[in-house]
């Protein structure tokens, strides 16, 4: 019986080894970069699979990149130095309309984390008309988000507001209390911030779609065709990374205190308001949520109809998740 049992063993290690080289051998590309538009705390799986090893577990190395904005981002892609970014869908957009063969292979981030806060006077939408509205820069998503959302509620942006741009949130939040802006547009954190020093919240994003393609997974045509192995091994390390996150509160929030530098007590309350919409498996946005990001690009100028999903979209990952999921 020991004999037989010390046989199984070694036979079912001989196995696991040769698996494992095996599933090594079929990598392309072991050493990988990948490309963010900035840290922010919604990258958080990305930051969990590189610091809890996940990545290395699946045979490859990873160096991580963060850019000043996702358009240098698509240039660093288009010039060969980043293998797969890890960023905005309408900034993913950018380079598959650029005609250099990017595609976007994978979702998952399908947050709605905007949110409108007022100045303590002001305590409803409707008592928002007239205001002076902060974004970002004119042409940014902040502002084509803010006049969309307007629109919706029955506000025109073009008369009914001032739409002023502030540059970032920390700053708009500055100029509030300065008494420079009344309302602003604010994600995660510093939507909690704005909360905690008295402004209201009188819109916010899931108001107008459940869900919202907010980053996304994408690279060049020839890396996803050439490399799918190790385009494999990212993904099988960023589920195990959503994993790890989901089950892991603390410590992801004490991973973010650490590389953004920001307070752990808004960024687990930060936490909590985006951990559930990320998915291992890659999905994009609902119908509806797919459908406000179109609206939003139509209505700016950037697109006059929906772009046909094959244009942007190769869903081979997503749609075999279950054959090589970890």
């Amino acid at each position: 019986m020991l004999k037989l049992i010390k046989t199984v063993a070694t036979a079912a290690t001989f196995a696991a080894l040769s698996w494992s080289t095996a599933s090594a051998q079929a990598i392309e590309k072991t050493d990988i970069t990948i490309g963010l538009p900035l840290n922010t705390s919604t990258l958080l799986p990305i930051y969990v699979a590189d610091a809890q090893g996940f990545f290395k577990e699946e045979g490859i190395n990873v160096k991580i990149v963060a850019f000043k904005g996702g358009t240098e981002l698509v240039r660093g892609m288009v010039a060969g130095s980043v293998d797969i970014g890890v960023g905005a869908f309408s900034e993913a957009l950018l380079g598959v309309e650029s005609g250099q063969g990017v595609k976007i292979f994978y979702g998952g981030f399908n947050m709605a984390v905007f949110d409108w806060y007022a100045v303590p006077s002001i305590k409803t939408l409707d008592e928002a008309k007239g205001k002076r509205f902060g974004i970002s820069t004119f042409g940014s998503s902040t502002d084509f988000l803010t006049r969309y959302a307007l629109a919706t509620k029955g506000i025109n942006p073009k008369s009914d507001v001032q739409i002023v741009q502030g540059g970032g949130s920390v700053p708009r939040l500055a100029a509030m209390e300065a008494g420079q802006l009344d309302v602003n547009i604010f994600a995660t954190p510093e939507k909690f911030m704005a909360a905690d020093r008295g402004m209201n919240l009188i819109l916010q994003q899931k108001s107008i779609a459940p869900d919202f393609p907010f980053h996304c997974f994408y690279a060049r045509e020839d890396f996803i065709k050439n490399d799918p192995n190790a385009i494999k091994a990212v993904l099988r390390g960023f589920a195990k990374a959503v994993r790890w996150a989901k089950s892991h509160k603390d410590e992801s929030v004490k991973l973010l205190a650490q590389k953004l530098g920001l307070e752990e007590t808004y960024l687990s309350r930060g936490y909590d308001d985006f951990i559930d919409e990320i998915f291992e498996d890659g999905r994009l946005a609902s119908d509806a949520g797919m459908k406000a990001f179109w609206d939003i690009g139509i209505m700016n100028g950037t697109y006059k109809e929906p772009m046909p999903a094959d244009k942007y979209w190769v869903g081979t990952f997503h749609d075999t998740y279950n054959e090589w999921k970890p």
